[in-house]
């Protein structure tokens, strides 16, 4: 009977249908979609999308098919929230209304589920396709923005190369601007505005020069979502004369003829000292002030710089060199101030004049990456100092020697012997000298950081005691001493002898109880199977056969195990020795008394 009614339930089943249909139809004149168009305007679609089918199904609900495999997550609510429009459509429909699509939507599949009789019934499944163009904008050639001003919108810059009269020269470079918009399909029609009003065609990029200064440029475009009188535009960005900032003039040689700098470009440690550059450009110049390190690396100099650095403006009647019309151009005096806190500040300083024409890198001049013609160099020199880097050890392969490397810094450079000295438990050793198991190897310049310096201890057949060492390097120069303390232990992995110490106590303690555990279940189990030595009675052969116990007179007795008899009762005159068998509720054994005659 139940196989009956499931097979007439498969057959009504297959009769049902379940389709996803963009008009409210009955699901017989309703045509099922094969992809679903979403266009966005604004926030939300416009279009609405139907999932109809007929009773006596319930629990219409949209499924999406490949959500999890392309990480769309946010669907799986959007699509739980359809509409239930059964009641006043006469039919079962649900919809989906002022979707808030994304847009990495695209190509997702859903279909629609339909409950029947503890079954699904599942419709075609369709492929989403989101349609959307958001708002344009005007990039440069590499893709960046233009530089937003406060309270003047936003720029862009073309170059201007002044002549005699102080104007820009039409031969300068032109500007490539480009209209950057996100779509879906992409954006097929393009137009430029100048101050609002349309001066070119289809095309995405325009060129620009000297006679854009001034004016404002927008861009619009369109993907086929929007008429020709609604299509999305950019924002304004305003076009100034770009003047490249150059470097006017700089105080360094100045500084290095004058105290605090001695001879050679030496300063003394915890001096302080003020950089100053004067530079020139339009947009409002930048200045960065850069630190060209002795191994070649280069990093900022410790100072305020770029926007938050030091900058005082020069007033247009205090400008020399200052060519007639060319007002726009900012004229700075920038700053930077130093404390030489120690050797890192040894190098070549330069300053480097930078503009913002876009979002992004800024053009400057000199380069970032390498000094220009002008530069400061810096010889730092005073008392020995513990280098940045900490002590560290080499242990070779065997981990029976290690080699400790201790960095510091000094000028003037220590003179050995007796200026770099290792103390091992307060015994001195120069290099060279041996204490023990510890010898100084000796010290040698750090190619990569100025004026530092590696002191080598190496320590053979390194034992437990060793770890306990007090180890410390002492560097002296004419400006001051530095003793620097060596945490051998943590170097050579203090605890690390004594933890396989107790690892292998444990070890072997485990083993043994172990070892002891299973004979213990041995004996046990041998005690309970009377098994090995363990049997009670032990079932041995008689060395006296029938035979031989007649030829010695034995007599085999039998007593009661409740009727106790003295084993060595005194035979009677002329009586031969008696064997006599004592049997017991566990054991039976045999056991002889031989009289003196019987043994002659």
């Amino acid at each position: 009977m139940q196989l009956i009614c499931s097979l007439l339930g498969q057959i009504a089943q297959n009769g049902i249908q379940v389709k996803i249909s963009d008009m409210p139809f009955p699901v017989a004149n309703a045509q099922q979609l094969s992809q679903i168009v979403w266009t966005m305007l604004g926030t939300t679609t416009k279009e609405t999308i139907y999932c109809v089918s007929e009773a006596p199904v319930s629990q219409l609900r949209f499924v999406c098919v490949d959500c999890f495999q392309k990480n769309i997550t946010d669907m799986v609510n959007v699509l739980s929230g359809a509409q239930d429009l059964t009641r006043s459509a006469g039919f079962p429909t649900v919809a989906l209304r002022n979707v808030a699509v994304s847009t990495n939507w695209t190509g997702a599949t859903i279909m629609c589920q339909a409950a029947l009789n503890g079954g699904t019934i599942d419709s075609a499944q369709a492929v989403i396709d989101v349609r959307y163009l958001r708002q344009p904008h005007v990039v440069d050639a590499s893709g960046q923005g233009p530089v937003l001003i406060a309270n003047q919108g936003y720029r862009f810059y073309v170059e201007c190369v002044r002549g005699s009269d102080g104007l820009c020269q039409q031969s300068a470079r032109r500007k490539t601007l480009r209209c950057a918009v996100q779509s879906h399909p992409p954006a097929t029609v393009f137009r430029w505005l100048k101050n609002g009003v349309v001066t070119s065609g289809n095309g995405a990029d325009i060129t620009i020069g000297t006679e854009m200064i001034g004016q404002s440029i927008q861009c619009s475009a369109n993907n086929g979502l929007f008429s020709d009188n609604e299509m999305p535009t950019s924002q304004a960005v305003q076009i100034d004369p770009y003047s490249a900032a150059r470097l006017i003039q700089d105080n360094f040689q100045t500084m290095q003829n004058a105290a605090p700098f001695q001879a050679g470009n030496r300063i003394d440690m915890n001096q302080q000292i003020n950089l100053g550059c004067q530079v020139e450009g339009s947009p409002r110049p930048l200045v960065f002030w850069k630190l060209s390190k002795s191994n070649g690396q280069v990093v900022d100099a410790a100072c305020a710089q770029g926007f938050d650095g030091q900058y005082q403006e020069v007033p247009l009647d205090q400008r020399t060199s200052q060519q007639p019309l060319a007002n726009n151009l900012v004229r700075l005096n920038a700053v930077c101030s130093l404390r030489i806190a120690n050797y890192s500040f040894s190098g070549q300083y330069w300053c480097s004049a930078c503009s913002y024409v876009s979002q992004g890198i800024p053009e400057c001049s000199p380069s970032l990456e390498t000094p220009g013609p002008s530069v400061l160099s810096v010889q730092v020199q005073g008392p020995p100092m513990q280098s940045d880097a900490a002590p560290s050890v080499e242990k070779a392969l065997n981990g029976e020697s290690a080699t400790v490397t201790v960095h510091y810094c000094a000028e003037p450079t220590p003179k050995p012997p007796r200026d770099v000295i290792f103390a091992v438990d307060q015994n001195e050793l120069q290099i060279g000298q041996t204490w023990q198991n510890f010898r100084f190897e000796g010290t040698t310049q750090n190619n990569t950081l100025p004026n530092c310096f590696l002191a080598r201890l190496h320590i053979s057949s390194i034992t437990e005691d060793d770890q306990s060492r007090q180890i410390v390097l002492k560097v002296q120069n004419t400006y001051g001493s530095k003793h620097i303390s060596v945490p051998l232990g943590a170097l050579l992995g203090e605890g690390t002898s004594t933890s396989s110490s107790v690892s292998g106590w444990v070890v072997a303690l485990i083993l043994v109880l172990a070892f002891g555990l299973v004979a213990s279940v041995i004996v046990i189990f041998c005690v309970r199977r009377n098994l090995f030595c363990f049997d009670k009675v032990k079932s041995t052969s008689s060395p006296y056969d029938d035979k031989r116990k007649s030829n010695l007179n034995v007599r085999q007795m039998t007593y009661a195990e409740e009727i106790p008899r003295p084993l060595y009762a005194p035979p009677s005159a002329g009586q031969p020795a008696e064997v006599m068998r004592c049997e017991s509720r566990t054991e039976s054994a045999y056991q002889f008394y031989l009289s003196k005659e019987a043994v002659v």
